[in-house]
């Protein structure tokens, strides 16, 4: 096992810190509370003291304070590492040049880097060169102080060495600085002896968005050009991808954003840094947005943690509009409920704010379902009643519905493609169909299986289940199975069950202690902990979670092994029944009567 893990583990109490996210009730000899991973109404999540793990009844979820937050708060393990590690005061290895490869270097360096970078240039602003003009700007268009602080705005002085200069007097190195993308290097042939003349700040004369990671770590900057700046070069200048910043997974605000997310249960998704600031100035405090780059698909995965609603906000041009069918699309392929938001007036939030911020509050609330905005906005662009006009509709529709994950809502439009153009529905279905639309009753030859051969492994599958539940939740029948199945064929023959057994001495035959073994493979860990709760605990909607205590663990084991030794039978006598048929077609009378003999062989066996 992982000690830094184990150490953390053990100075970070898993009610506590859960309890920071959620409202926990005492229930029993375990904490409960609405599960906040899916919507419901009586509470199925809970939380075990003793073990120090979690799990939720309703979706399945579970596992350690580790897999908490990355649930939480959409992290990977070396990232939850990370953070909790700081929590508990441990301190994490360090690796010198020999023991890592020569690519590798330390982040906690860059990072911080740059929340000294975002100090500097808060600096510049408040007390600064930046103190008139920009704050005058900045009040313009309807910043407040504490919104200028919250977001922790800045500007970049003009000149072309300053945050280089101040950074290299605190004695980081140049190296480290650039891998923080604050640097730009000159070319080869404009360089001289000093190693410092290579590089200039990438920031000058600009108002700098800082741009923090989840957990309120700033990773990088937008930095959009000061009012009577050079209106020559780009209006915003982003940060590189840099070993810390990951445009594609950036959501300017999501730091903030991310528990009102979840409690308003929609994401309000806007184009601009101004957008998010002027909405959450506005109350709207679940809004975020994407940072120089179209929506992608891992923004959407971080979004997605926290509701499954997401509410479209862009300009209402040309760009925008081509933007907001971009994202719906992409969302669609997510499964996401997707809404579009239409503003009455101004070109984006935060003018409308300026104007009028009950308007654009309403028009929030009122952002229509995202194909409902489509349909019309499609079928108006084109002459419903000519045959080419109705092939662009129909194509044009076709290529939205394509993306659907839910096949009742792509049944829907069909339908209403056809009532709205008179075209017979399954014209459209075929058409869908060479599109990559496939019907919802379609089956692949793979899936027609035999139903009794069905039923058999269905069983089979339940009974390997329950076994595994008995090995995790008594220790002493883990010993038992260990000593006395490990050869037995059906637990060589299953993955899981020789995993357990495989791992019960190294983990002193303790659930909490093979799931710590287990934590770089999720997928395991999820299957296990739901089988080790499905046995441990039994939830019900009116009386909620009761721990279940089999007076005879080994007795049971027992059962459920000889159960299974039954259906392996019954499945090999319906394979011999299946083999004396064909061998009856073929008039192969000798091999009909060794198979009637091991028929009767293994049926008298189950008698």
């Amino acid at each position: 096992m992982n000690p830094v893990v184990e150490e953390i583990k053990s100075r970070i109490n898993i009610v506590d810190f859960i309890g920071e996210y959620i409202r926990l009730q005492k229930g029993g000899a375990n904490w409960k509370a609405p599960c906040p991973f899916h919507r419901e109404k009586s509470p199925s999540f809970m939380v075990s003291d003793e073990k120090q793990i979690w799990h939720c009844f309703g979706c399945g979820k579970g596992g350690d304070v580790f897999s908490f937050l990355m649930e939480m708060e959409g992290l990977e393990f070396p990232e939850a590492i990370r953070v909790l590690a700081e929590r508990a005061g441990v301190q994490l290895p360090t690796y010198d040049g020999k023991n890592v490869s020569a690519v590798s270097f330390d982040k906690s360096k860059i990072l911080e880097i740059l929340e000294l970078a975002v100090k500097f240039y808060e600096k510049q602003l408040w007390d600064g060169a930046g103190k008139q003009k920009i704050m005058e700007y900045l009040g313009k268009r309807g910043i407040s102080h504490d919104s200028i602080k919250a977001f922790r705005l800045g500007y970049a002085p003009v000149g072309w060495k300053n945050l280089l200069k101040f950074l290299v007097k605190r004695g980081y190195d140049i190296k480290d600085i650039e891998r923080s993308g604050l640097l730009v290097k000159k070319s080869e042939e404009s360089v001289n002896a000093d190693a410092h003349s290579e590089y200039y700040d990438r920031f000058r004369d600009r108002i700098t968005f800082p741009i923090f990671d989840l957990m309120g770590k700033a990773i990088g900057f937008s930095a959009r050009v000061a009012p009577g700046g050079d209106e020559s070069q780009a209006k915003y200048v982003n940060t590189p991808e840099t070993p810390v910043y990951h445009k594609s997974k950036v959501l300017y605000g999501i730091e903030k954003a991310k528990m009102e997310i979840k409690n308003r249960n929609f994401t309000l998704l806007v184009e601009g840094n101004t957008d998010v600031i002027a909405s959450h100035q506005a109350g709207m405090k679940n809004t975020v947005a994407v940072s120089g780059t179209a929506l992608t698909s891992d923004q959407l995965d971080i979004l997605k943690r926290y509701s499954n609603n997401v509410k479209l906000l862009f300009d209402m041009d040309g760009a925008g509009r081509q933007a907001t069918l971009r994202s719906a699309e992409l969302a669609f392929q997510k499964d996401l409920d997707v809404f579009v938001t239409i503003l009455p007036e101004g070109k984006d939030a935060a003018e409308l704010l300026e104007k009028n911020k009950e308007a654009f509050l309403s028009a929030v609330e009122k952002a229509l379902p995202a194909m409902e905005y489509f349909f019309p906005t499609i079928i108006d662009k084109y002459d419903r009643k000519s045959a080419q006009g109705k092939k662009s509709i129909v194509r044009e529709l076709l290529d939205i519905i394509a993306n659907f994950k839910n096949e009742i809502e792509k049944t829907h439009w069909i339908k209403k493609i056809s009532e709205e153009l008179d075209i017979p529905e399954q014209t459209l279905v075929d058409m869908a169909k060479k599109n990559g639309i496939k019907e919802g009753n379609d089956r692949n030859d793979s899936q027609t299986l035999q139903q009794d051969d069905d039923r058999l492994k269905n069983r089979a599958e339940m009974l390997k289940e329950n076994i595994a539940g008995i090995i995790l939740a008594y220790p002493e029948a883990w010993r038992m199975a260990e000593e006395k199945y490990r050869e037995n064929d059906f637990f060589r023959d299953d993955i899981t069950l020789q995993l357990i057994l495989s791992k019960g001495e190294k983990t002193d035959y303790a659930f909490e202690n093979l799931v710590t073994i287990l934590e770089d493979n999720k997928e395991t860990v999820d299957y296990l902990q739901k089988i080790y709760f499905n046995t441990r605990y039994k939830f019900r909607e009116k009386s909620g979670t009761k721990e279940i205590l089999m007076d005879n663990p080994l007795e049971m084991l027992e059962k459920y092994v000889k159960e299974l030794e039954k259906e392996q039978k019954k499945k090999i006598i319906a394979t011999i029944l299946e083999d004396i048929k064909k061998a009856e077609r073929s008039g192969d009378k000798e091999g009909m009567k060794i198979l009637v003999n091991e028929f009767q062989k293994i049926s008298k066996e189950l008698k």
